[in-house]
């Protein structure tokens, strides 16, 4: 037991509490990891970025997204200097940015837009079915490619947009509401439940490409004539209004539909473990804790210890499929009893039971080198059972803010992780070699004389 307090010392003392002639550095990498993969068909939304459109991918199969979401209203609209009668159009704009699509930028693809006609469920998933949801009757369609040839998308910056013309006397409607009853705009809920549920974004045409949404908007065109001081001659004043915008604050939802390839039905019946995203496939595995602990118990039984250090290192293997369908950016390592309840109360990782690494792509790994913290609250547990050590590996997005860092002669900023979400953001892929992985053990060890 002396071995187990000493590895509740601070982390700043860890290792340097042993020395003398007997004491030695113990690095184990003996130790082996298994895993297999888990089907995926629907993941809770958690972002604001969209997908809209269909593609079929070579080795990764084919997928088709719609959009269904609600707008988060501006508190106030301009009523003094325009009414409802000065509104020329509304528009829905969908901004990407520039190159950020899967497939072929040239080929046509087509999209209509219909209204909700009532609330969307608020436990909505990837796999929610609009049918009930939505009127039949489109209010707007366009054609659209990924180059500005030939393309309703036009380009401010390094951002390109669609946009798709909406019915005037919605524009009117909505403006109307809020003449009537400013109260309709205080947030995105009282906005969607009284004045207007939202839209469906429905791919209707083509299959060659996912674009990757960033901003979803509804833009109001506005123009007033006017005689100017001293003239008598009419002017015209224009205005764009981006008065509603979907937001973390409000539903939003990418309605995905996903067909496995071949290629990937194949590797899984072989035993691989893959990892497939947006939806598709995860990983769980069993971490060797019980194996790593009795190895200690038994290696220090005779001595006084300190627990150094534990790092996994997981090497992937990227899935050749000729469009750039890449293994996701970061990764969440999480006890699998503990998964769903992670994304659903927006936790981060606390480095004892969740934790996320970044793929190196360089060295085709994602690495998790504080573990320590997670060893040690299991040797102090009375009982270690499958749960505390059965993890899910699942692909995910990590969001990050800055944080300013004030000191008493200088100031910094600190990147801090603000969100760890589902990745939602484009299809992607990977084949974990747990065959490869490298889990590292470290501890200091003074025996007795």
């Amino acid at each position: 037991m002396i071995g187990f307090v000493a590895c509740e010392e601070s982390a700043s003392h860890i290792g340097n509490s042993i020395i003398g002639q007997n004491a030695e550095i113990v690095i184990d990498s003996s130790f082996t990891v298994t895993g297999h993969t888990v089907a995926l068909d629907s993941i809770i939304p958690k972002t604001t970025q969209q997908l809209i459109g269909s593609v079929n991918i070579p080795a990764y199969g084919n997928i088709t997204s719609d959009i269904v979401a609600q707008f988060l209203p501006t508190v106030a609209l301009d009523t003094i200097n325009y009414s409802a009668d000065n509104i020329d159009s509304l528009v829905l704009t969908l901004r990407y940015v520039s190159g950020s699509f899967i497939g072929d930028s040239l080929v046509p693809m087509g999209l209509e837009v219909y209204p909700l006609t009532k609330q969307l469920p608020t436990d909505i998933s990837s796999k929610f079915n609009p049918e009930g949801y939505y009127s039949p009757t489109p209010i707007g369609s366009q054609i659209y490619n990924a180059s500005l040839a030939g393309s309703s998308a036009t380009m401010i910056a390094s951002n390109r947009d669609i946009n798709v013309k909406l019915p005037v006397q919605l524009g009117k409607d909505l403006f109307n509401a809020f003449v009537e009853n400013p109260d309709n705009y205080a947030n995105g809920r009282v906005f969607a439940e009284n004045v207007f549920p939202g839209l469906y974004i429905k791919n209707n045409y083509g299959s060659g490409r996912i674009t990757i949404l960033s901003i979803c908007s509804m833009v109001m065109h506005m123009h007033k004539e006017y005689i100017p001081d001293g003239k008598e001659e009419l002017d015209t004043i224009s205005a764009s209004h981006l008065y509603y915008l979907v937001t973390p604050e409000v539903i939003n939802n990418n309605n995905i539909s996903y067909k496995m390839s071949q290629t990937l039905a194949d590797l899984i019946e072989q035993g691989h473990s893959l990892m497939v995203a947006p939806t598709g496939a995860e990983v769980e595995f069993e971490f060797p804790a019980t194996d790593i602990i009795t190895s200690y118990r038994e290696a220090t039984k005779d001595g006084i210890s300190v627990i150094n250090s534990l790092s996994f290192e997981l090497p992937v293997d990227t899935i050749a499929n000729g469009l750039g369908v890449n293994p996701p950016p970061y990764v969440l390592m999480v006890l699998k009893k503990d998964k769903e309840q992670f994304f659903a109360e927006n936790k981060l990782a606390d480095n004892i039971t969740s934790f996320y690494a970044i793929y190196d792509a360089t060295k085709q790994v994602y690495s998790f080198p504080q573990l320590r913290s997670f060893l040690t609250q299991l040797i102090d547990k009375d009982e270690i059972t499958e749960e505390d050590y059965t993890f899910s590996l699942v692909p995910a997005q990590v969001n990050f803010e800055n944080l300013a860092n004030s000191g008493y002669l200088s100031s910094s900023t600190v990147q801090t992780e603000s969100e760890i979400l589902p990745y939602l953001v484009s299809p992607a892929m990977a084949d974990v070699r747990f065959d490869k992985a490298k889990i590292i053990f470290t501890y200091s060890l003074q025996t007795r004389k």
